[in-house]
C-alpha cells in the first residue's frame, strides 16, 4: 500500500472483538498485542470493556495511519490469540461504529480504497489551498464611519495569484466573536484567512489573541513596543500573527492602508512562493516596521506611540 493518509477516528476511537474468550488474561498484554497490530506504540490502546464473548479497546490518538489499520483484521485477531488465555472462536472478528471499522476491509478492497481515499484527499486540500476570506475589523468600519479600502485591495491582490477570494464582513471587537469567526472560517474550507486592523495595543484590538486562541503557536511579531499607559495603550505595543491550523494559514495583518498594501505584497510573493509560515511572518513584520520608521522620520518623531525599537 504505497498511500501514506491520516484517518481522523472523529471521537469514535472504540473497536472490538467479539466471539474472544479470556482465562487470566494480562490486560496490559492483551492491549499491547492488539496496538502491534495496528502499528502503534503499546501504552496509546487499552482495554476498555471485558464481557463474555467480547472484548472492547479504545485508541488512545485522534488520528491513525491508514495503511496502519486498513485491512488489519487477521493481523489483529493472530496477534490477540497468541496472547496466553486467550481463545478465539470460530466468528470472531472486528468491529467499530467508525473508521476503525475499515479494519475488517480484506486487505485488497482496503488497500484500493485508501489509494481512492488518498487522491480524494489531496483533491480536497488543493481547492482548499486556493480558497481565502478576508475580514475587516471594527466597529468604525462596521458603522461606515470609514470606509473599508483594505478588503477591495486584499481581494484583488490574491485573485490575481490564483485565490477564490470571499469578503467575510467586518468582526466584531470582541475577542470571543473573532475566534469563532476564524473557526467558521476554517471550518467553511478556506486555506487562507486573513484579516486587517485590531492588532494595536488598544483594549478593544484582539485579532493577534483570537489567532493565537485557535492556534497557540503561531507567529507574532512585534512591529513596535511602547510603554502601556492603561488608557489608550493597554498592550506594550504592534505585533502582526501568523499562525496554521492544518491546511489554512491565518493572517492578522495592521488596519492603516499603507500597511496593508505593502504587506499584500510580501504575502503575495510568500504564498505564490511557498515561503514557511515563521519567515512569512517575519516579512511582513519587517516592511511594516519599516514604514512605520519612515513615517516616524517623516514626522520628526515617534508620534504619540513613543515607539520603542523592535
Amino acid at each position: 500500500m504505497s498511500a501514506r493518509m491520516e484517518l481522523n477516528l472523529l471521537e469514535k476511537t472504540t473497536f472490538w472483538v467479539d466471539d474472544i474468550e479470556l482465562a487470566e488474561v494480562d490486560l496490559g498484554a492483551l492491549a499491547a498485542a492488539a496496538a502491534r497490530a495496528i502499528d502503534l506504540p503499546a501504552d496509546e490502546v487499552m482495554v476498555v470493556d471485558v464481557r463474555p464473548g467480547l472484548v472492547a479497546f479504545d485508541v488512545l490518538r485522534p488520528k491513525v495511519l491508514a495503511e496502519a489499520v486498513v485491512g488489519k483484521e487477521r493481523v489483529l485477531l493472530d496477534g490477540l490469540a497468541a496472547v496466553a488465555g486467550v481463545t478465539l472462536g470460530p466468528a470472531a472478528a472486528v468491529h467499530s461504529e467508525g473508521v476503525l471499522g475499515f479494519i475488517a476491509l480484506d486487505p485488497i478492497s482496503g488497500a484500493k480504497a485508501v489509494e481512492a481515499g488518498a487522491a480524494m484527499a489531496v483533491s480536497v486540500l488543493e481547492r482548499v489551498a486556493r480558497r481565502a476570506i478576508v475580514f475587516a475589523s471594527g466597529s468604525e468600519v462596521r458603522d461606515t464611519k470609514i470606509r473599508d479600502t483594505n478588503s477591495p485591495y486584499l481581494v484583488e491582490v490574491l485573485g490575481k495569484i490564483g485565490f477564490q477570494v470571499k469578503f467575510g464582513g467586518v468582526l466584531e471587537d470582541h475577542l470571543g466573536s473573532v475566534v469563532a469567526a476564524l473557526e467558521d472560517a476554517i471550518g467553511r474550507g478556506h486555506g487562507l484567512v486573513v484579516t486587517t486592523g485590531g492588532v494595536g495595543a488598544e483594549d478593544k484590538d484582539f485579532n493577534v489573541e483570537a489567532v493565537l486562541r485557535v492556534d497557540p503557536d503561531a507567529h507574532t511579531p512585534w512591529i513596535l513596543r511602547f510603554e502601556p499607559d492603561m488608557r489608550r495603550h493597554h498592550k506594550p505595543g504592534v505585533r502582526i500573527a501568523v499562525g496554521r491550523i492544518g491546511p489554512t494559514l491565518l493572517v492578522a495583518l495592521p488596519g492603516p492602508h499603507d500597511e496593508v498594501r505593502v504587506a499584500g505584497e510580501v504575502l503575495a510573493s510568500g504564498l505564490a512562493s511557498g515561503m514557511a509560515d515563521a519567515e512569512l511572518a517575519e516579512g511582513l513584520a519587517s516592511v511594516i516596521r519599516e514604514r512605520w520608521l519612515s513615517k516616524m522620520a517623516k514626522n520628526g518623531g515617534n508620534g504619540d506611540r513613543h515607539p520603542h525599537p523592535v
